[in-house]
């Protein structure tokens, strides 16, 4: 029994050497190449055939192996068609053609595309990748794409804030075709996909990446928008965000660095002058301390008090730019203070600044005190005139009897 058990040990171990051993010789030995397609180019939406050579190019037959398509975006087989074919024993030196009917989506990229086609033996997949020209003339570009501006509005983020950061993008080329080693070549640029991406968990990109751009012509440029996120708490700084361009045929990819500014400074509102020198004017001062453009800045007062104006609309403020604003003031009762606030836009983003407060005088107690003064010397000025009476009469009595008595 043991001896058995031995023998069938062996053969086994035998058995999947010789599989092992197969497989890597049929990859060393089997070249699959795609001849041609038809027709060229293919044009989106449409059918078309391709022919696919299997060659055995080893000193040992191949058997086993299986030739499949493999079917990825923009390329599908046909209904009623195989992807796979299986050609049996390939002898040494054999060749064998397959011919596969195909479908092209018809949003495929107009450019470059990949087809894949592999062969698999003894569940080892190998596989192998075509280019397909699609399109309604063939593809040979050779355009190059330039960043030739990078806009962020506003350029200065608050943290919290969204903001709009667009590339232009340009096709350098000073001509339509060029001619080189005796063929024509367009200069056409052709984008297959635009892709923005955050930094450091800092910053999201949340608009989606621009797929199928098309054609852009010598001297010609596109424009692509992006929505970008700053989280709160964000440190002051610079940031890179990554840009990432894929071009078709001989179109040069981009990989850049796109700078972000984070900036948290805000604009300030102080008292330009004192209110005991004119108690019904207020006369404030406005800064814009951000390295950037603000918009819509308004000043609103509140208090127990009548402004005019109710809220004093200022507008743009360049970057250090200085406004003053006059508020005339009608007080009412107990009026102790007043307070006033700014409002305004970064970008499409709306921003309050705190409170400024400004103390004042109780001006019910001012004329209080004023009355109260009056009051006091009314009666000072009736005590003395009281005074001035009664000494008058006691004199001209004493003259009186001073008469009688002579």
């Amino acid at each position: 029994m043991y001896e058995r058990i031995k023998v069938l040990l062996a053969a086994i171990i035998i058995l999947s050497s010789a599989g092992i051993s197969g497989a890597v010789l049929a990859e060393n030995t089997l070249k699959i190449s795609l001849i041609k397609y038809d027709p060229y180019p293919v044009s989106p939406g449409s059918d078309f055939n391709i022919w696919v050579q299997v060659k055995n190019i080893g000193d040992n037959e191949v058997s086993g192996t299986s030739i499949e398509f493999v079917p990825e975006y923009p390329f599908a087989i046909k209904p009623g068609e195989s992807m796979v074919k299986y050609p049996g024993t390939i002898r040494e030196k054999d060749e064998i053609v397959y011919r596969y009917a195909l479908h092209v989506d018809k949003d495929a990229f107009i450019g470059t595309n990949t087809i894949n086609i592999g062969y698999r033996i003894d569940g080892t997949f190998t596989k192998r990748e075509f280019d397909i020209e699609v399109g309604s003339e063939v593809v040979d570009a050779r355009g190059t794409v330039r960043l030739e501006n990078c806009m962020v509005n506003p350029e200065a983020i608050i943290p919290g804030d969204t903001a709009i950061l667009t590339l232009k993008l340009t096709n350098g080329a000073s001509q339509y075709t060029i001619k080189m080693d005796g063929s024509d070549y367009s200069m056409n640029a052709q984008i297959q996909s635009a892709e923005l991406s955050g930094d450091d968990g800092m910053i999201d990109v949340t608009s989606e990446p621009y797929y199928s751009v098309g054609i852009i012509g010598p001297g010609d440029s596109v424009e692509l928008p992006f929505m970008i996120q700053v989280k709160n708490n964000t440190p002051d700084g610079t940031y890179f965000l990554d840009f990432n361009l894929e071009g078709s045929a001989r179109l040069y990819s981009l990989n850049l660095k796109i700078p972000v500014t984070v900036d948290s400074s805000s604009i300030d509102v102080v008292l330009s002058e004192t209110p005991e020198l004119n108690p019904s004017i207020i006369i404030l001062s406005v800064a814009n301390n951000r390295p950037n453009t603000v918009n819509a800045v308004s000043v609103i007062p509140s208090g127990n008090a009548t402004f005019e104006p109710s809220e004093y609309f200022i507008g743009t403020m360049e970057s250090d730019e200085l406004f003053t604003v006059k508020f005339d003031m009608k007080p009412k009762d107990n009026l102790t203070d007043v307070n006033f606030k700014l409002r305004f836009k970064n970008g499409n983003n709306w921003h309050e600044t705190d409170v400024l407060t400004v103390a004042l005088k109780d001006s019910t107690s001012q004329d209080a005190q004023k009355k109260e003064s009056f009051m006091n010397l009314t009666v000072i000025a009736i005590l003395a005139a009281v005074l001035i009476i009664v000494s008058g009469f006691f004199i001209l009595m004493r003259r009186r009897r001073r008469a009688k008595v002579e």
